[in-house]
């Protein structure tokens, strides 16, 4: 047996643990209890026929079924079938395939379920466009507008893609099995059809597949299509399916009902606890038929689970204790049906050798026969596959098919990221099945921004972006972003590759920017102008995959002030015109735009104005930054650094340059210093006061140490001359973007409050 690398278990389930099911299945005295704990060895007689499992759905409160399974291998009781409805599908067809409880335990412990059920994959594999759209405009929710102006919504809270990738990494065993009667126990998962409503009970096809849609809640979960049969939640219809444990020949049932208790009417108050009681209402009445259709014999289990709620997750270690705990409760009922312990050890023995003839058939070693792409158009299957990683002729490495399907989930393009291997007549293929979002082609994002000091400085925008991406089947994309308020922006970007791979890129663009600049006097600011830039370039550039992009290009503006408040300055609505040359290199790694507790970030940008290409003056512009982040636990450390300047070659007289605000020394009000030179550098720590659920919330405490100064001349930079800052803030991460709330101060100045609220 080859060995092969465990992928990321913080982040989801190993690849092909499978690999160690043999091992933990065949270890048979570990799954039976001594002979003095052991209830009476009674073996039904054979016309007593066929023991079924039945487990019901309920979310996060299915994985109690991980400790119910448990306890029925240690009472010795064998399982001939198994019927499963949404999570109860999910646990129920990953045992039946020969998954062990004991992987699966280790599984659900060690599960980063945050991660698994996000609607995107961790922020470092991302591609670079969308984690620059990630920090622009944070937060928000997509939604799209078609050709003909139609406004659409997304069909799901949650994206798929990285469950449907845990999924299909665990049930790769069951590549040829194409009837679950072949699986080591045979199997029946329970569906909706989501157009007429009726029951679908899936027997054949695609294990991962029909796991899926077993679990495809109307709202949080897109819907699976099968065939021409889009498939919901089967909870709906039949959430504990002993009918259909029946029609499998099942003469004794043992149902485990773990579905969701209704809440009491005082969380009935508003229309989420409502929609939530009527949904709750349709499936306790089919649980109910189901259990009145039990015979003697038979056995129901339903495990206290309290207040775990469907989306508890974190609670599953909780879940599978109490599941354990309530089947063992019920030793009693399950003695009639358990086998002594030399009969039990042979049935276990014959599970563990068909689930070892399922991983024994995969041939890792083997070169791919192909590796295509399904699902879109010819134009743009073809620039994908050409941009793939794992290639066809070389042997499956499940590292690659990772870094593929986080980079093509990365993209934000696709409703659903996937992959399956197809036996061939020349081999393996490997196919990535991608669909097209719904409710595209075009997307938009709606943002807010929001800054105050408590004082007298105050700004508020509205943010919309949109994008349009596969223009061409090369994967061009056009981008405008706008914001409104405070400072009016528009940037509009075409970004077109120039071939299939998209190793080089170009990108032509158009920036409009408008905004009001302070100038201090001291600590008090005494004119207040509006700073224009009207920008048109051009870009080539390269990309450095999920880390960052090289940049090279040429650039025509017109900036000009005009007077606001205070004394106009001689010469401040005068026009300069600048054209010249840029070299931008952005690498970043965070795992989160603005609380970030893992990764670096670096940018360099340098810039030439020369008259020769437009300019009214030659002058040179660097700005170098970076930032790297450490966490132990609920700790994080931060240390971030800007050093900057702006070389006048024909006496400007401009101070380009400016520091104050948050994160830019707090302890200054915003642009309090300004200058053609800048140094800067941050200390930070921050504490996880909440930690953050499947949908955010998390919230923290922050300390930050500042030093930086700006200079208008070169000869006046010194180190010895640096200004420090110290802060303190807290912030949350919520569906409109970050908030924070703190105080800076620094020697000599008045303490600055700020609360902030997105990107303002």
């Amino acid at each position: 047996m080859n060995t092969l690398p465990l992928c990321r278990i913080a982040r989801a389930l190993p690849f092909l643990a499978a690999l160690f099911w043999a091992v933990a299945a065949a270890d048979v005295t570990a799954a039976t209890v001594p002979e003095s704990s052991a209830p009476p060895s009674v073996h039904p007689s054979a016309d007593e026929g066929k023991i079924c499992i039945v487990l019901s759905g309920g979310g996060a409160r299915g994985l109690a079924h991980i400790g119910a399974l448990e306890a029925l291998q240690q009472l010795r009781v064998p399982i001939d079938c198994i019927a499963g409805t949404s999570m109860g599908a999910i646990i129920g067809g990953l045992y039946a395939e020969g998954v062990s409880v004991d992987v699966l335990r280790r599984q659900v412990s060690g599960m980063d379920w945050a991660s698994v059920l996000s609607s995107r994959p961790a922020r470092e594999g991302l591609t670079f466009s969308r984690k620059r759209a990630d920090e622009q405009m944070p937060g928000g929710i997509e939604f799209g507008l078609s050709d003909r102006g139609q406004v659409q919504f997304p069909n799901a809270a949650v994206n798929t893609t990285q469950l449907e990738q845990v999924l299909t990494n665990l049930t790769l065993p069951a590549i040829g099995v194409h009837d679950f009667n072949d699986l080591p126990i045979p199997f029946r998962a329970v569906a909706t059809n989501m157009v007429n409503g009726k029951k679908v009970i899936l027997q054949q096809g695609v294990l991962a597949t029909a796991l899926r849609a077993s679990m495809s809640v109307p709202g949080v979960f897109p819907p699976t299509e099968v065939g021409d049969t889009l498939l919901g939640d089967g909870g709906l219809v039949d959430n504990l399916p002993v009918d259909v444990a029946r029609d499998m020949g099942a003469r004794h049932v043992v149902a485990i009902n773990i579905g969701t208790p209704l809440a009491s009417r005082a969380s009935l108050d508003n229309i989420v606890g409502l929609t939530s009681q009527m949904i709750n209402i349709l499936i306790e009445q089919n649980i109910r038929a189901q259990i009145g259709t039990l015979k003697p014999g038979d056995v129901l289990i339903s495990p206290d689970l309290g207040d775990v709620s469907a989306l508890d997750f974190q609670a599953g270690d909780r879940a599978i204790k109490i599941g354990y705990d309530a089947v063992m409760a019920a030793r009693a009922q399950l003695a009639a049906l358990a086998l002594p312990p030399a009969q039990y050890a042979q049935w276990r023995d014959a599970y563990a050798r068909r689930a070892q003839a399922l991983v024994a058939q995969l041939q890792f070693n083997a070169p791919l026969a192909g590796v295509e792409v399904r699902g879109l158009a010819p134009g743009v299957n073809q620039t994908l596959r050409a941009q793939l990683q794992q290639k066809s002729g070389e042997p499956l490495q499940f590292d690659k098919v990772r870094d593929d399907v986080d980079r093509l989930f990365g993209t934000g393009d696709f409703s659903r990221v996937d992959y399956r291997l197809v036996s061939g007549r020349r081999g393996q293929v490997l196919e990535y099945r991608l669909q097209d979002k719904p409710w595209g082609p075009n997307y938009l994002r709606f943002g807010l921004g929001l800054y105050t000091d408590l004082r007298n400085q105050s700004r508020f925008s509205l943010q919309l972006s949109q994008r349009r991406p596969w223009l061409n089947s090369l994967g061009g994309e056009w981008r405008n972003d706008l914001q409104i308020g405070w400072r009016n922006r528009w940037m509009s970007e075409l970004y077109q590759p120039v071939n299939r791979s998209g190793w080089l890129f170009v990108a032509p663009y158009l920036d409009l920017d408008t905004r009001p600049v302070d100038v201090y006097s001291g600590n008090d600011p005494v004119l207040r102008y509006r700073l224009t830039t009207e920008r048109a370039g051009l870009d080539l550039g390269v990309p450095l995959g999920d880390y960052g992009e090289l940049r090279a290009g040429w650039s025509r503006a017109n900036i000009y002030g005009s007077y606001l408040l205070g004394v106009p300055l001689a010469g401040q609505s005068a026009v300069l015109r600048e054209g010249g040359m840029r070299l931008l290199l952005i690498a970043d790694r965070l795992d989160h735009a603005y609380f970030p507790r893992k990764g670096w970030r670096g940018r360099g940008e340098v810039f030439f104005a020369r008259t020769a290409l437009g300019s009214d003056a030659n002058y040179d512009r660097i700005d170098l930054s970076g930032q790297d982040v450490v966490s132990f636990g609920r700790h994080t450390l931060e240390v971030a650094a800007r050093a900057a300047s702006f070389r006048d070659r024909t006496g400007l007289n401009l101070d380009y340059l400016s520091l104050g605000g948050f994160d830019a020394l707090g302890g200054y009000r915003e642009g309090q210093l300004i200058g053609n030179y800048l140094v800067y550098g941050r200390i930070g720590y921050r504490y996880e006061l909440v930690t953050p659920g499947l949908f955010g919330g998390a919230a923290y405490l922050g300390l930050a140490y500042e030093r930086g100064n700006t200079w208008a001349q070169r000869s006046q930079v010194s180190l010895s001359d640096l200004r420090s800052s110290t802060s303190v803030y807290l912030g949350t991460d919520t569906p409109l973007g970050p908030v924070y709330f703190g105080l800076g101060k620094a020697p000599g100045q008045k303490v600055n409050f700020y609360l902030t609220l997105g990107r303002p």
